[in-house]
């Protein structure tokens, strides 16, 4: 829950020794949903100011406004957020997250990068390019050294993928052909089938090529290498 009225004062705390971001600024990053409270304490264009900061920080997460605290409990509770996404989430999040220029007072650094995913890919090479990315804090799929990426800090990984052969984790059977969720945080990430009833809904996954996507919420992001790196990792993986 964000205040709405506060939000600017609190994403320009101090960050503490040792830290990258204040509290302000990682609760934005991590969430997966978003309430704007005291929306009733700032004028509308205020308002929209505030929910393009928000989307600046984290492209991916769903926004509502509250006066007093007031949540649609059904809407923040029992959502499935680690094992689904929703597709609308992230096919805004390549237009809502960017660098948050024309706020001084916030870390430029923290951005929200979508890449599509229109083939069905290989699991295989998507986990190991993502273990790299998140593990290894480094840009997979060019020589040693040509991809350096000092200060990337990954704070969020979601994608919607096609894959074949994919193995879920603690199974020894594979899938040969399956719709994939994937949730990073940090240098921690699980993969899961889209469930059959999921706001992911299959109707309109397999019929809108431009809803398969991986998105990033990160700090220092080196957005033309990680989309030349998952550019090749589709020309290697594809299986169409």
């Amino acid at each position: 829950m964000v205040d709405s009225k506060n939000l600017r004062i609190q994403l320009d705390e101090k960050i503490p020794e040792g830290q990258t971001m204040n509290e302000a600024q990682k609760q934005i990053a991590f969430a997966d949903r978003i309430v704007l409270n005291k929306a009733d304490l700032v004028d509308g264009s205020e308002l929209e100011n505030i929910e393009q900061i928000v989307s600046d920080i984290n492209g991916t997460a769903k926004l509502s406004r509250s006066t007093f605290a007031k949540v649609d409990l059904d809407s923040i509770l029992n959502i499935g957020a680690y094992a689904d996404i929703d597709p609308a989430n992230l096919s805004s999040a390549a237009t809502k997250g960017h660098n948050m220029h024309g706020h001084h007072h916030i870390d430029k650094d923290i951005s929200t990068m979508a890449l599509e995913s229109p083939v069905r890919l290989k699991w295989s090479a998507v986990d190991e390019w993502i273990q790299e990315l998140l593990w290894d804090s480094r840009v997979p799929g060019c020589k040693t050294g040509v991809l350096e990426t000092p200060g990337m800090e990954m704070l969020r990984l979601k994608a919607l993928l096609l894959v074949a052969d994919f193995a879920p984790v603690g199974s020894e059977q594979r899938v040969s052909q399956a719709t994939v969720v994937v949730q990073g945080v940090r240098e921690m990430y699980d993969s899961f089938v889209v469930p059959e009833k999921s706001t992911t809904a299959q109707d309109d996954i397999q019929t809108h090529e431009s809803l398969y996507k991986i998105v990033f919420i990160g700090r220092c992001l080196p957005k033309e290498k990680l989309r030349r790196s998952w550019e090749m990792l589709i020309q290697q993986a594809a299986t169409e």
